[in-house]
């Protein structure tokens, strides 16, 4: 399967050509171009901050919109992983346990805790000002940086952990995607460190969690977090 299709296909509901079924080892190629499905979901994200920024709508509503259109590119697949993250990351059990509760469709008291304070936190920084040059950006910037702790940290799960570790892929495949983001980081350099810091920071804290590793609801952690913080950074930087 195409890998940029692929990409496309796996982290957003954007139709693509060439769709089929893929192994690991297509995914673990696909990685590459991750920072290029985060552009697509960027314009269509910017696009509708655009729209938004010439109506005469409260800030709030304005905000509710600009949350979830980029749940909803996304089949608030990453959303998924924050939640069912904070349940098996916040409770009091050994790493072998963590790892059954992540794959446990059903959600739990941390999930609804930490799932309804981070669409809070999300919805309210939405709601303030914000470059609309920023929206392109932040989801080319936090797929992208993904790749390094992707590259880092082995996949938690033996079964997989052979072709879905950091450890598999050349480094061309995450350097290369490095590059690509280049420029948004130049644009936006603070907000670029701060989803940069906030990835590394929260995935040795679940891989310590995990006893070594991370998973790939752990990914969509690390992506709601990064971005949340790199909101966070960006909007209070232009609060008077």
């Amino acid at each position: 399967m195409n890998p940029l299709a692929l990409a496309i296909s796996f982290l957003t509901i954007l139709p693509v050509p060439g769709q089929g079924q893929a192994n690991q080892a297509e995914f673990v190629r696909s990685r590459m171009w991750y920072p290029v499905a985060g552009l697509a979901i960027g314009i269509l994200w910017a696009s509708l901050g655009w729209v938004l920024s010439r109506t005469a709508w409260p800030g709030g509503v304005r905000g509710v919109l600009l949350l979830a259109a980029p749940l909803i590119l996304t089949g608030f697949l990453h959303l998924d992983g924050l939640l069912d993250s904070a349940d098996a990351l916040l409770c009091p059990r050994d790493p072998v346990r963590r790892l059954e509760i992540l794959k446990d469709v059903h959600m739990g008291s941390f999930a609804f805790g930490a799932g309804a304070l981070w669409l809070l936190l999300t919805w309210q920084l939405l709601s303030m000002p914000l470059s609309i040059w920023f929206l392109l950006a932040l989801p080319v910037l936090s797929r992208g940086i993904l790749l390094v702790p992707i590259h880092i940290f082995p996949y938690a799960r033996e079964v997989d952990a052979s072709s879905l570790s950091g450890s598999g892929p050349s480094p061309f495949r995450w350097i290369a995607p490095m590059l690509a983001i280049a420029p948004f980081a130049v644009l936006f350099p603070r907000e670029a460190a701060a989803v940069f810091a906030c990835q590394i920071l929260v995935a040795l804290w679940a891989a310590r969690k995990l006893g070594g590793g991370i998973t790939g609801d752990i990914y969509g952690l690390l992506l709601c977090l990064s971005e949340t913080a790199g909101l966070a950074v960006h909007v209070l930087g232009r609060t008077p």
